[in-house]
């Protein structure tokens, strides 16, 4: 029996992690760090399991949006695809 050729999209190579995604917005860990009011050490943490903590999504998306970085409610929940 022959089998078709099927090429499955892996959705995971091109994934930026809410994280992953502010820290490249901010240019680092600690400008994210000073500008959401945390340590870094706090940020380091939160690049582990790459989500930002639900307590601190409302006040990351607003200092997102006061400096006016391309960062989307959707982005600090779900990340990127």
């Amino acid at each position: 029996m022959k089998y078709a050729n099927i090429e499955y999209m892996d959705n995971t190579k091109n994934y930026q992690s809410p994280v992953d995604i502010l820290i490249e917005e901010f240019g680092g860990i600690r400008p994210l760090a000073r500008a959401v009011g945390r340590n870094s050490g706090s940020i380091w943490k939160w690049s582990k399991s790459g989500l930002v903590p639900s307590n601190m999504q409302q006040k990351v998306l607003t200092v997102c949006w006061d400096k006016d970085l391309n960062v989307t409610p959707h982005d600090i929940i779900f990340g990127r695809n």
